[in-house]
């Protein structure tokens, strides 16, 4: 008798996957911004491969209208660098609500900082996209990284 089980594989790829950014032996670059009253912290680490691998937290004073709570996001970030920009996806979660979500991010790199960039986005296919790389715009984004200790 032979017994094969694929989603206990798959279950376990997500659990170590999970885990993956600590087995990085990569340096780690870590970045804080604030804008007003709003703060985030954000590290990662660049895989041999040239992906970015990383975590971004981001903390708003301020609920949205109708909000239980204070917004809080933190996640993961999965992207890469096209030449100054890198362009990611964050996979978070938001306060204390289970929903994980995903939005694309793009970040431009300009005198050892990192600009949050704001542009459109379209839903396709269940995911969202940056509609135009071309026409995001870096000068309207809320947050500028600064480099910070990573020990934070």
């Amino acid at each position: 008798m032979l017994l094969f089980g694929c989603r206990n594989h798959a279950k376990y790829k997500t659990l170590v996957n999970a885990d993956d950014y600590s087995l990085i032996k990569q340096p780690e670059q870590c970045f804080t911004a604030t804008f007003e009253k709003d703060s985030a912290f954000f590290k990662y680490k660049t895989l041999p491969n040239g992906k970015i691998r990383g975590m971004l937290t981001i903390k708003y004073a301020e609920p949205e209208p109708l909000a239980v709570e204070k917004n809080f996001y933190h996640g993961e970030i999965k992207g890469r660098f096209t030449n100054d920009t890198l362009f990611a996806d964050y996979i978070f979660a938001n306060g204390k609500k289970m929903g994980i979500y995903r939005n694309p991010l793009a970040f431009l790199k300009k005198d050892n900082k990192l600009v949050l960039g704001f542009g459109a986005y379209v839903n396709y296919l269940g995911k969202t996209w940056l509609m135009n790389h071309q026409a995001i715009n870096f000068n309207k984004g809320r947050f500028q990284f600064m480099p910070a200790k990573c020990n934070l």
